[in-house]
């Protein structure tokens, strides 16, 4: 018997499924800033390239900050720290005004950085593409800042601390 034999010809996921069996891939945090300001959650961000140094996103086609990224063409990912691991939630819905609420940040380069990131990047847009129900943001990295405190991440439904 061959193992393809026990796995159905039409395979179904539904969602609940999906993110359940996803969420146990520990995925870093971060917020993703642009001009505006206007920000969203976001844990699908990884590094794409050294040379030049650039990173990749994915952003919900309906999300307000990705409509603000294109039109600007900046953005910052900014890493949450631990200590601002609260910003999750806070980042996740509201208005603009209410996402960054009591929350310190600064211009760099013309975007939004949280002062308290324990990383934070600055990126020039370099390229888009529209995928299912998602945008992929491929940004050329100008400007670093990387900090002592422990970095948040997700595994399950918990948060937990990485770092020094």
């Amino acid at each position: 018997m061959k193992t393809d034999d026990c796995v159905p010809s039409h395979l179904s996921v539904s969602a609940e499924d999906y993110r359940h069996a996803i969420s146990r891939l520990p995925t870093g945090v971060s917020v993703i800033t642009t001009v505006g300001p206007v920000g969203c959650t976001a844990n699908a961000v990884m590094s794409l390239s050294v040379d030049p140094p650039s990173v990749l996103l994915s952003l919900s086609t309906a999300s307000r900050t990705l409509e603000h990224i294109r039109s600007e063409g900046r953005f910052a990912v900014n890493v949450l720290s631990w200590t601002d691991r609260r910003l999750v939630a806070q980042f996740a819905t509201g208005t603009p005004a209410e996402r960054f609420a009591g929350v310190p940040w600064h211009w760099v380069g013309g975007v939004p950085v949280l002062t308290q990131a324990s990383v934070a990047v600055v990126c020039t847009v370099r390229e888009t593409v529209s995928l299912l129900d998602h945008t992929l943001i491929a940004g050329t990295v100008e400007w670093t800042r990387v900090s002592d405190t422990p970095a948040t991440v997700l595994y399950g439904n918990e948060q937990y601390a990485v770092g020094p």
